[in-house]
């Protein structure tokens, strides 16, 4: 089963380009292998953190109908969210599941992944236009400064349009997705309000982790700051996953897929 992603926001079309950029070196290291006299390529800069974990490579042979990137997928308050938007986010979910070796192709799979990429799109939609009704606002600076980290994951400006175009995005809109991550960053910061972590919290999960561990535990004080940050992010995407039912139930959700 695919962990809930609803309110969990993400440059997903950034995502794709990252994990198209990490194919390809891939497949530059294979080739350099089996031809030893070729000189070795530099190392690209790792990921930036908004894609951290999310550059699994979508199966060979994908099962997913997907809409055609210009397709009007959905409409969220008069907002229109296209084809190709939905599509990076399922494309996403397929990638998961092949990586926890389910097979995304079963027609319950097929349906659980539909329906999770569009509570996605539609979950993000409403809660970035809340965070815009309210104010927030991306710095132009650090736009620009993750533009060029983004840059900086390719070989050249030829590598970065490939990758692009397999994504069907182009770098302005990578630079919007960049914008609007950082709205949301700053609405999840001003706007959200989750509970503290309480100590008798952070010792109950270590303590069950110590029952069902079968090893031998490490000491509660070196586990103790991981299982609170742990336990702390729970809270915070559930107090987000509140808010976004929320503004979905207010919103006026047209699903045209």
């Amino acid at each position: 089963m695919i962990k809930k992603m609803t309110f969990v926001f993400a440059p997903f079309a950034l995502a794709l380009v990252l994990g198209a950029c990490s194919d390809n070196e891939e497949s530059t290291a294979n080739e350099e292998a089996a031809s030893p006299e070729t000189e070795q390529a530099e190392g690209t800069e790792e990921s930036t953190e908004e894609a951290a974990g999310s550059e699994e490579a979508v199966p060979a042979e994908s099962a997913l109908e997907l809409p055609k990137e210009d397709a009007v997928v959905a409409v969220v308050n008069g907002e229109e969210i296209q084809g190709k938007v939905y599509n990076s986010v399922a494309r996403q979910f397929e990638s998961t599941l092949a990586s926890q070796g389910q097979d995304p192709s079963t027609e319950e799979n097929l349906q659980l992944i539909e329906d999770e990429a569009m509570s996605v799109v539609i979950g993000n939609t409403v809660l970035l236009q809340d965070a815009k009704d309210k104010g927030h606002e991306a710095d132009d600076a650090v736009v620009e400064e993750r533009m060029e980290e983004l840059k900086a994951n390719f070989e050249d400006e030829e590598a970065m349009n490939e990758a692009l175009a397999e994504t069907g995005f182009t770098l302005e809109e990578m630079e919007e997705q960049l914008r609007e991550q950082l709205v949301y960053e700053s609405y999840i910061e001003e706007e959200i309000d989750s509970p503290e972590v309480t100590d008798e919290e952070v010792q109950a999960a270590y303590d069950q982790f110590v029952e069902s561990s079968e090893e031998e535990a490490p000491a509660f004080e070196e586990m103790e700051p991981t299982i609170r940050q742990s336990l702390q992010e729970q809270k915070d995407q559930e107090a987000t996953f509140a808010r976004v039912e929320e503004l979905r139930e207010e919103a006026e959700v047209e699903v045209k897929l």
